[in-house]
């Protein structure tokens, strides 16, 4: 019976194969009579060129897991959309990648993961495209490159670059009614420069609106650069949302918190490189846990604090700012920071008079160097302080609890990161309210576990560069 079985699978998978179409198209095509003949496995082809102020539509298809419907470059990279170019899909399963999408302005999106008749994309992938904007645009129009709509997307291996113009780069839109379990992995998100207004955010996970439903979205293994745009570089809009093992290099803002609760940010590296405004993680909301993070040459202070905890609104609207209540703020390393915490930032300003309640900073080594690692701008009491470590040095009278002071002995790593080489002084107590099973690099910590994201000795972790994310035919025409 087993080999009839399987017999009977590999016939239909050979009819499967066969049955498979691809359908050319080029400027002219009528994709709304090619859109009703394509079936599941099917490739939808552009012809090579550069296609400009052209709107295409690909409605309502339906491919499956295992047979997708694939829309492809004839060549990847020699497809081109410029300048009031807008690009939908709709439907079920479908792959698009080898797709540039270079100075395109003057239109709400880009690249929309949703039709005109308010049908979503679900279950889809855009992967190994461009969106670039390497000549200076003149446009007043807030534009959004990507917009993801639906559930259960994936964008990834994708290079994002110079947009100059008003809107966030990638938008998550997030539905009241249905969770989006997005992921977005692999991109490299380059140079965004100063906006000097909102809108400049690189990544927009939701609205103030929808800010208290859940959305479930995982942004892991990006590069992001010199993404200036604004004090935000995320602006995280709704709930239980994912930030991990992502690097921000030279990054003038902050991976914001802003609105939404229960969201992670796990084992990512921030480096500053001392450049003004770099920052770290901003914390809004409750019951948020920034875990297992390194942080170092940070000169941001205020809201682009390492870590900066905010002043909250009592009972105020969705677009205000939620008190900060029972956030985890453990096992990180800061080296070398202006500002490592900031407690209560923002206070008095626009009616934020709550302070920070219920929080945790435990477990964290602080090698602050010149600078004093706290700024307090409001009572500190509601934090809790336990298990942390200090580079022996100078102390600060005006500091509201003094951690414990070792000689951390640090040493900068084959991955470029300072770990410690002789971590006996490290061990630290094992919090049952942290209960953080893993550090930086993944691995297991112990029963005594030790302070900062590292435990050493371990196998080190990849992390996201130039060389391993955007498209992989994009990296072998640069070598």
């Amino acid at each position: 019976m087993t080999y009839v079985f399987n017999a009977a699978v590999l016939v239909l998978l050979v009819v499967s194969i066969s049955r498979a179409e691809e359908h050319r198209v080029n400027s002219e095509t009528d994709l709304k009579t090619l859109c009703s003949k394509v079936d599941a496995g099917d490739s939808i082809v552009l012809e090579n060129g550069v296609w400009r102020d052209i709107e295409l539509e690909f409605d309502s298809l339906s491919g499956t897991k295992e047979s997708p419907v694939a829309i492809v470059a004839e060549t990847p990279g020699k497809v081109v959309f410029s300048g009031k170019t807008k690009f939908r899909i709709s439907g079920q399963h479908i792959v698009v990648s080898g797709l540039i999408f270079r100075d395109c302005f003057d239109v709400d999106h880009v690249f929309q993961m949703k039709s005109r008749k308010h049908e979503f994309a679900n279950n889809c992938r855009v992967t190994e495209c461009i969106f670039e904007q390497p000549t200076k645009v003149n446009s007043s129009k807030d534009t959004k490159w990507l917009s993801i709509y639906g559930s259960n997307n994936r964008i990834d291996h994708c290079y994002l670059d110079g947009k100059t113009t008003q809107g966030t780069t990638l938008v998550v839109w997030v539905n009241e009614e249905e969770s989006g379990k997005h992921r977005i992995d692999h991109n490299y998100f380059g140079p965004r420069p100063k906006l000097g207004q909102n809108g400049g955010e690189t990544i927009r996970i939701g609205t103030s609106k929808v800010s208290e439903s859940r959305c479930e979205t995982v942004v892991e293994e990006n590069y992001f650069y010199h993404c200036d745009g604004e004090a935000e570089i995320i602006s995280n809009k709704s709930c239980g949302n994912i930030y991990r093992h992502n690097v921000f290099e030279e990054c003038a803002g902050a991976l914001t918190l802003r609105h939404g609760h229960r969201c992670l940010v796990d084992g990512n590296v921030f480096l500053g490189n001392e450049l003004p405004g770099t920052g770290g993680v901003r914390i809004i909301g409750q019951r948020h846990r920034v875990i297992n993070n390194y942080f170092e040459g940070l000169r941001g202070h205020s809201v682009r604090s390492a870590i900066s905890l905010m002043n909250g609104i009592p009972d105020g609207p969705l677009n205000g700012y939620a008190p900060v209540k029972d956030a985890v703020v453990a096992h990180n390393t800061f080296i070398d920071c202006k500002v490592t915490v900031g407690i209560g930032v923002g206070a008095g300003s626009r009616n934020r008079t709550v302070t920070p309640k219920g929080c945790w900073f435990a477990n964290n080594v602080v090698s602050s160097g010149q600078w004093n690692p706290f700024a307090i701008h409001a009572d500190p009491s509601g934090i809790a302080f336990a298990g942390n470590k200090q580079q022996i040095g100078k102390k600060y009278p005006d500091s509201p609890v003094e951690f414990e002071r070792v000689e951390l002995r640090l040493q900068r790593g084959d991955d470029a990161l300072m770990r410690p080489t002789d971590p006996r002084e490290l061990q630290t107590k094992a919090l049952t309210v942290l209960a953080i099973k893993t550090d930086v690099d993944g691995q297991p910590r112990g029963k005594v576990p030790f302070a900062g994201c590292d435990e050493p000795e371990t196998k080190l972790r990849k992390f996201p560069s130039p060389s391993d994310t955007g498209p992989n035919w994009w990296r072998k025409l640069r070598q």
